[in-house]
């Protein structure tokens, strides 16, 4: 241990000739520190001035943030497919009039519509295009039809959501709607009410414009763009357009600003669907009743509209069991068939898909209110403000 501590501590102690020289040393040091300091003035400047930074022509570095990384993953569960009719953004017309009653079970209004989104998006779900649900393919040429899985964010729960009869009908102008969508100076989708000053635009009280402003504020509601599904008639126009050809002499110049509208949809996600031309119950109409229908879609909203092979029926009422009528829409080239129901449901076929939509309304508010399944708190978007008045 010894010789340890001699090679790497040294001595550790000292005879006294040489304590007394090392004191004399520690002296000597003192003095000549405390004469530097005592001259700080004469020898120190007070401030330093440093050389001037040479100005650089190359763009200073900006330094990127870390993505964070989504974990994508095929979801094993059922999708959820909820629907809406326009919102109604001026309750105190629609739930007060002479049919308060039908817009009270039948619709929401824009404040619920905005809590709705919310609560969906808090509990995980996402909006998917329904184009990623299905594939068709041909074999030998006989056309066959399959659901596929979707790709969402691990964690995520896929939702498909679709708005009825948004055409803007003269009964809902008259009490408590938009009137029309129109595109903006900004080249953005607006909403538009007629009014005694000329009119006016809005942004945050028409389903298409809330949504479109939830998602700015939270873009990871949407799985690659996804938007919705715009299911339109034709017996009073599209979108706010009277473009029907009945008794319309102006119906091809608001055809044409129609198309502008259909367009810019397009291209901001939204996908078309055929709701019927005429909004009867296509069960119950004869044959030739039923092919009007088809052949005034076919005239005058296709046209506008583009083609399309989804295909919701009105009041959920199909046609899967009657051969005659199920084939020419299967001709006409329609592949997915919507009805009414729990939302979750679909049955393939060969030939096509039949799916259930949830409809989200005063109806669903009430029968739901204190189920275990529902699908989000009432309480938490209900109006009750306006619903008590029932």
């Amino acid at each position: 241990m010894a010789e340890y501590e001699k090679k790497f501590r040294g001595p550790n102690i000292l005879s006294g000739w040489k304590r007394k020289k090392n004191n004399l040393l520690n002296v000597m040091i003192l003095v000549v520190i405390f004469s530097c300091v005592s001259v700080k003035d004469k020898y120190i400047p007070d401030t330093v001035e440093l050389p001037a930074e040479e100005e650089s022509d190359e763009p200073p570095v900006e330094i990127a943030e870390p993505e964070e990384t989504v974990v994508m993953h095929y979801y094993e569960g059922k999708l959820l497919h909820i629907f809406f009719h326009p919102v109604v953004n001026r309750p105190e017309i629609a739930f007060n009039g002479s049919r308060k009653d039908f817009f009270l079970d039948w619709f929401v209004t824009a404040d619920e519509f905005k809590k709705i989104m919310f609560e969906m998006y808090t509990q995980g779900y996402v909006l998917v295009d329904i184009n990623e649900f299905y594939e068709v393919v041909y074999e030998d040429d006989v056309k066959k039809i399959t659901a596929k899985k979707l790709l969402v964010p691990e964690g995520k729960k896929p939702m498909v959501l679709s708005i009825d009869d948004l055409n803007y009908y003269d009964y809902m102008r008259e009490n408590g709607f938009v009137h029309k969508l129109v595109i903006d100076e900004k080249n953005e989708i607006a909403a538009w009410t007629d009014n005694e000053d000329g009119g006016e635009l809005s942004y945050d009280q028409d389903i298409i414009t809330i949504l479109e402003d939830f998602l700015k504020q939270y873009p990871d509601f949407s799985v690659r763009g996804a938007r919705g599904i715009i299911a339109l008639t034709g017996f009073e126009g599209v979108l706010g357009y009277r473009s029907q050809h009945e008794d319309n002499h102006g119906y091809e110049e608001e055809a044409e600003k129609a198309i502008v509208i259909v367009n810019k949809l397009k291209e901001m996600g939204w996908r078309f669907a055929c709701h019927s031309y005429t909004h009867w119950n296509l069960p119950r109409i004869s044959f030739e009743g039923f092919m009007f229908d088809v052949d005034s879609w076919d005239n005058e909203v296709k046209p506008i509209m583009g083609e399309t092979d989804l295909y919701i029926y009105p009041f959920g009422a199909g046609v899967e069991y009657i051969e005659r009528k199920h084939k020419v829409l299967r001709d006409k080239g329609y592949n997915l068939f919507f009805s009414v129901g729990e939302g979750y449901d679909y049955r393939t076929r060969n030939e096509y898909i039949f799916l259930e939509r949830r409809n989200i309304d005063g109806t669903y508010f009430r029968a739901f209110r204190n189920r275990v399944d529902r699908l989000f708190d009432m309480d938490k978007v209900i109006d009750t403000e306006w619903r008590s008045r029932r």
